[in-house]
């Protein structure tokens, strides 16, 4: 009884599960979707099919035979090419695809009215798998390459590439209770009015891991993100690199722009753990990141290397309005800010109405008209401590602040023991660098022990002198 109690507990659609082929059986995908039950398989064989395909609320899997040679073709269609609006779950999954030549669904934006979105993939309260697709060529007002609300899908090893956004998201927007698992994919070239790569908006509580923005472009805020409206992304091991804005002469965060009042209004609290801001650029304020009007990031072993602003805040720009009623205090630690510039002031970190705190960091080698290092304009809550702040153009910082002690601040950066490349920390680039150097060598810094020798007592000082300089 009890065996025959299980069999029956067990779907009839699972327990037949059938493959489908495309085309051997059907010519298009839909008709396979159509013709499928939950726990089935749609195997589609290399080729372009020229199409769009809703997934019906089917609990089945769709997999290409790779993304490189199997392609779904929207153009023409007048929709998103993959649509997900019927409460689908993780067993819906599509995967294996490159997905292009979409122009997106209707969606009721609260701000902008009836606008089409997600031009790829269309997300509504479900919660589907996209999994190793590439996602090019495809344009909406928002999300040009994927939109999502009041959804949990999980995107993981795809490539959002040369998409783009009339309105928010050129590679993805993400709004209202949109909580995505994104993992190991790229964001690259594409284009929007606010979040080039993503926008995430109205308690969209992201997470987004393993992942690189390279190239992504907007008109006004977020080259690669855009947060804003009481959305709390967590974002780890990510890289923002060469995100551009354009367009806009108060436009924020060549890589990262938060922003937490305006419409929609509330704060945002985002995280960012161990993600690399670099070579990105902006007509105003903060380069690689801006924390503008009630936004809170915690930041957490993040370098910020080689950004430009506009304005002011090279690396990282907190700002307030001018009452300091909406300030944005970041918690910033254990980070690095080398090598950024801004036209006007805090060529490493600008703190405008705001007092953030800045524990651990180093502060090295920025340019500025003042301020190179670290500009505080009505910021004298704002907290430093235990940090180094060095060779900084014309000077280390401006403004008063709250000394929390353990810092160095210096026109030049101390050298120390191991530290071979002179950056202030001792580090990957350092063991490199001794390793590149073995052998004889009279007088290099590399030859820590001045042994006339690079060696391995040379590699043993740099281990044991690992981290910041004192």
């Amino acid at each position: 009884m009890r065996h025959l109690l299980l069999c029956v507990l067990i779907p009839a659609s699972t327990a037949m599960a059938t493959t489908l082929h495309v085309p051997k059986q059907y010519e298009t995908i839909q008709g396979a979707i159509d013709a499928s039950v939950t726990g089935d398989l749609v195997l589609v064989a290399a080729g372009t099919y020229t199409e769009s395909i809703d997934f019906l609320g089917k609990g089945i899997i769709v997999r290409g035979a790779g993304a490189d040679v199997t392609t779904i073709d929207g153009s023409g269609s007048g929709t998103s090419v993959v649509s997900f609006v019927s409460g689908e779950g993780g067993w819906s999954t599509v995967e294996g695809f490159t997905l292009t030549g979409g122009s997106g669904r209707m969606f009721s934006d609260p701000i902008f009215g009836p606008s089409p979105c997600g031009g790829g993939v269309h997300v509504v309260e479900s919660s589907p798998v996209i999994r190793q697709c590439i996602i090019a060529g495809n344009t909406a007002w928002g999300g040009g390459g994927i939109f999502i609300t009041n959804a949990e899908p999980r995107i993981e090893g795809c490539t959002l590439r040369d998409n783009t956004a009339e309105g928010h998201g050129g590679g993805i927007y993400a709004i209202d209770h949109a909580a995505a698992d994104i993992d190991a994919c790229i964001f690259e070239g594409n284009t929007a009015s606010w979040g080039g790569g993503i926008t995430c908006t109205l308690q969209s509580d992201m997470k987004i891991e393993n992942s690189t923005f390279l190239g992504n472009h907007t008109g006004n805020v977020g080259g690669g993100l855009f947060i804003r409206s009481s959305s709390d992304p967590t974002v780890t091991n990510c890289n923002f690199i060469e995100g551009t804005q354009s367009g806009n002469p108060l436009g924020s965060g060549g890589g990262v722009c938060i922003y937490g009042s305006g419409n929609g209004g509330g704060p945002c609290y985002p995280t960012f753990t161990n993600c690399l801001f670099q070579g990105n650029t902006v007509l105003g304020d903060g380069g690689g990141m801006s924390a503008a009007y009630d936004s809170h990031p915690t930041l957490i072993g993040c370098t910020f290397r080689g950004n430009i602003a506009g304005r002011s805040g090279g690396g990282l720009a907190c700002v307030a309005d001018i009452d300091h009623t909406v300030p944005s205090n970041a918690d910033v630690q254990d980070c690095t800010f080398e090598e950024n510039s801004a036209n006007e002031a805090g060529g490493g970190i600008h703190c405008r109405n705001s007092d953030p705190t800045l524990s651990s960091c180093i502060v090295q080698g920025n340019v500025a008209a003042s301020s190179g290092g670290i500009s505080f304009d009505d910021a004298a809550d704002a907290l430093l401590q235990n940090s180094m702040v060095c060779a900084n153009t014309p000077n280390q910082t401006g403004g008063a602040f709250t000394d929390g002690g353990g810092n160095s601040v210096q026109d030049t950066c101390p050298a120390c023991e191991g530290d071979v490349d002179g950056d202030g920390m001792v580090g990957v680039n350092d063991l490199l660098a001794i390793v590149a150097a073995w052998g004889p060598c009279m007088g290099c810094p590399e030859d820590i022990d001045q042994s006339g020798n690079v060696d391995v007592t040379d590699l043993l000082a740099a281990v044991a002198a690992w981290g910041p300089c004192p």
